[in-house]
């Protein structure tokens, strides 16, 4: 590859003397050589090239004369310096090459490499050696994964919330892809349908790591109990939250609906007539407690109850151990989920 001198003005003009007396010589060593012998025509040649290479060195040196190392940066403009080669004296190279766009080219954007989602560390999953990621750990452990064990990873998903520790794993498209072939959530959590209560949130779960289902004070149909028994009978979970919240709608609605009365609808007065046999007594003056706490807890803990009466496939695996029902309240204030 060939590399190109940057000269003089004053380099240029030695260049054409120099290549003028040149050719000068091999026109005269042209004519000798016609009548010369031919130990004469060799010491010609010799002499010729010579020359060539003191030409070539005259160049080089005049061009390092216009080019001071103080001011090599002004003559031959920003970014480019000086390089000596052995045998091909000084020559002009940039500094660097910067690649730019040109002017009006719109320049794509790639997107980012997924993310590879970290070990976890806490009681949640022991991360193993053989394992590239805590969910695919947790993956083979699921349907194995005890009440007691299922209920921690839940209780410290919460106060991971709460001190806005929250997990970055499980999210990435590795897992999205991983999951797509099935799942296997470790617990299953009916709860309000309260935008302000979101389970998976709440626990700091990530995808496929808990079963959901959510209905307006958590009240019990036949959809809903074919629900939760699909995920009982084929998902393995051996934990099933029923979670309720303080300021509930729900229950607020139960309370104030009279007997007889109609709640706005056919749907809404099966949803109170659903509620309402869960509250407790209240006293003369009709009051309520706070953020109606009592009547929510009393709700949810009769809704797990109710589970059991109505329910063949969950009565059956309650009483082989084989499934907890655990009621649960959240407060909204505080983000802070009581258990039963």
């Amino acid at each position: 590859m060939r590399r190109f001198r940057k000269t003089s003005p004053k380099s240029v003009f030695i260049l054409i003397a120099s290549i003028s007396t040149l050719a000068s010589t091999a026109s005269i060593a042209a004519n000798v050589a016609a009548a010369a012998p031919q130990s004469k025509l060799v010491a010609n040649a010799n002499a010729i090239d010579s020359a060539a290479k003191q030409i070539t060195r005259t160049v080089a040196n005049e061009s390092l004369k216009t080019i001071s190392t103080k001011d090599k940066e002004s003559s031959l403009g920003e970014g480019f310096v000086i390089e000596r080669l052995e045998d091909d004296g000084p020559i002009v190279m940039p500094a660097k090459i910067v690649s730019e766009p040109a002017p009006g080219t719109r320049v794509e954007e790639r997107e980012p490499a997924a993310e590879t989602p970290p070990a976890v560390t806490d009681a949640h999953v022991k991360p193993t050696s053989d394992t590239k990621s805590a969910h695919v750990a947790h993956e083979k452990q699921a349907e194995s994964v005890k009440s007691e064990k299922a209920l921690q990873w839940l209780q410290n998903g919460n106060k991971r919330f709460l001190k806005k520790a929250n997990r970055t794993d499980g999210k990435s498209q590795n897992d999205r892809e991983r999951l797509a072939k099935g799942q296997h959530p470790h617990a299953i959590v009916l709860s309000c349908s309260d935008s302000r209560v979101p389970p998976e949130t709440v626990f700091d779960q990530a995808l496929g790591e808990i079963f959901v289902v959510r209905t307006a004070g958590e009240s019990l149909d036949s959809s809903v109990i074919a629900s939760l028994e699909y995920a009982v009978e084929h998902l393995g979970p051996r934990l099933l939250v029923v979670m309720g919240h303080t300021s509930c709608g729900a229950v607020t609605a139960a309370i104030a609906t009279k007997d007889g009365e109609s709640a706005g609808s056919p749907s809404l007065d099966l949803l109170v007539a659903d509620i309402k046999p869960r509250l407790p007594s209240r006293g003369p003056a009709g009051a309520t407690s706070q953020a109606v706490e009592i009547e929510s807890s009393a709700n949810a803990q009769g809704v797990a109850a109710d589970l059991i009466k109505r329910s063949t496939i969950i009565r059956d695996r309650v009483e082989k151990g084989d499934l907890v029902i655990k009621p649960a309240l959240y407060y909204l204030d505080s983000g802070v989920v009581k258990f039963y």
